[in-house]
């Protein structure tokens, strides 16, 4: 939005200065026409390009947390879907219902160019890989890794580890990541040190991720009701597995996030996110407990 106001300021200066004198008082200004004409085109250029983010932040805005008021699900239901709430919130849909208010062309555009989903058994693939292994699969690595520091010894500890080579390359971008997300991490307060990165882990990354690609998948009719469940069920067991409050779920969010990509791509934005989610006092958050 920033941008659009930029480009209008900048393409409105441009019609004032292209404007030439009028042969007559009555003539019409062709020269002002035009640049009125590219203003536009400009504009709407920009709009039509921005108009999936440009929807996310108006949705935003114009409700906030969007907590569903009327819904039929019991509370135990709501506290599961809640475990999307970081990325519900990056996307500004709906907490505590299974629908996220996103619409069809939104969530092709997201299954495609995020997920390579494009049809029922990619979703169902998709979704089994967050519920089985996810992010958090190399993390017991990972963390023997930090103990190790030494660059040679942690590769030839991964090498003796793994039989695979794409398990090798995966779990070795992984200890590199790590390295190099604590001290950001520590920055942004999600975590007080290293021993603070290995007790609270990756688990909510996956498991908030699953729950909110098994709405989606739902609302697509890529999934029944019944998979649906099954899907939150095993979020639910994954969450649990390591984490005891929401405040170390939302940490678990980034630190996941930072295994799978750094903290090149908005980790300041994404961490915000999950504190608010963990410190806002109207925070959804705040009204179901982590645990029935």
């Amino acid at each position: 939005m920033f941008m659009l106001c930029f480009v209008a300021q900048q393409a409105s200066a441009f019609r004032i200065k292209a404007r030439v004198p009028s042969s007559s008082e009555g003539s019409t200004d062709y020269s002002s026409l035009i640049s009125t004409v590219v203003i536009c085109g400009i504009i709407l250029y920009i709009v039509l390009k921005n108009w999936s983010k440009i929807r996310i932040l108006f949705r935003g805005i114009a409700s906030g947390a969007r907590m569903e008021k009327n819904t039929d699900l019991t509370e135990d239901q709501q506290r599961k879907l809640l475990l999307s709430g970081v990325f519900s919130a990056q996307k500004a849909t709906l907490f505590n219902v299974v629908k996220t208010g996103m619409d069809s062309n939104e969530r092709d555009k997201m299954f495609t160019q995020g997920w390579g989903i494009t049809d029922k058994t990619s979703a169902i693939d998709t979704l089994d890989y967050l519920r089985l292994s996810g992010t958090r699969r190399y993390f017991p690595q990972v963390v023997e890794s930090l103990k190790l520091k030494n660059k040679q010894e942690i590769q030839q500890y991964i090498n003796d580890t793994f039989e695979n080579e794409e398990d090798m390359r995966n779990c070795w971008e992984q200890v590199q990541y790590a390295f190099e997300s604590m001290e950001p991490l520590m920055k942004e307060q999600i975590i007080k040190d290293e021993n603070d990165f290995v007790r609270i882990g990756p688990d909510a990354w996956d498991a908030g991720r699953l729950v909110f690609m098994a709405r989606l998948c739902r609302e697509h009719n890529y999934i029944t009701d019944e998979q649906l469940w099954q899907y939150i069920d095993a979020a639910d067991e994954i969450a649990h597995r390591t984490l005891t409050n929401w405040e170390d779920f939302g940490k678990s969010y980034i630190i996941g996030r930072c295994l799978w990509c750094g903290t090149a791509n908005y980790f300041e934005v994404m961490a915000g996110y999950a504190k608010n989610m963990y410190t806002n006092t109207k925070s959804p958050w705040k009204l179901f407990p982590f645990a029935k």
